[in-house]
């Protein structure tokens, strides 16, 4: 696989468990509270620090776990394969991922719940640890950076045509979304099995 169809593939992978279906639902929320000024702000923002937040951990995330917590790779993707599992079964049967609280100032929402745990999740972040561990620092910043781009795209996109925005499609688009992520949580795990495994073949053997 060339360099750019890995990045492209692992950007792919990345979209898919920031979910941008559900950061637009979270925009047609906020438009009938506040203007439009301010709602940009706020994906600006948001998005900034979730890109922020998932560098660092695409940057220290293996360091974290290996030479601190001394955790294998392999049970990462276990335990991050039922933390993926676990929430795409959400939002498969509530159709949204999210529970909005109410804030007279729209910016404090920027960095909670917006960029963590809606964009900087548990599922991009047990992505991009993994991305760095099987293809190295410049793929997994680079597929971050395009996913980032795209949901932020994605929400302004929806800001400026609130008004065509179906809800009921939405939430069918977010249940869908999360089908995908219990595949990829379930794949995780099987992957994460079968490396433990292999490992344990290989001190026995």
């Amino acid at each position: 696989m060339s360099d750019l169809s890995t990045v492209l593939s692992s950007a792919l992978l990345m979209l898919i468990m920031i979910d941008p279906s559900d950061k637009i639902l979270l925009v047609t929320f906020l438009r009938e509270d506040f203007g439009i000024e301010d709602i940009k702000a706020l994906i600006v923002r948001a998005n900034l620090i979730g890109f922020l937040l998932l560098a660092s951990f695409a940057v220290a995330g293996q360091i974290i776990l290996q030479d601190i917590f001394h955790i294998d790779i392999n049970a990462l993707r276990v335990a991050g394969g039922f933390v993926l599992f676990k929430i795409g079964l959400e939002a498969l049967e509530s159709g949204g991922i999210f529970t909005l609280r109410r804030e007279k100032d729209i910016l404090t929402l920027a960095a909670v719940p917006v960029a963590m745990p809606l964009i900087a999740g548990p599922a991009a972040i047990t992505a991009v640890i993994t991305l760095t561990a099987e293809y190295g620092y410049t793929v997994s910043l680079s597929a971050t950076a395009i996913a980032i781009a795209t949901v932020a795209i994605s929400m302004f996109v929806a800001l400026y045509m609130m008004k065509s925005v179906n809800k009921t499609a939405l939430s069918v688009t977010i249940r869908i979304m999360g089908l995908f992520i219990m595949a990829i949580g379930a794949q995780m795990m099987v992957e994460g099995v079968i490396g433990i495994y292999l490992l344990m073949m290989k001190a026995g053997g």
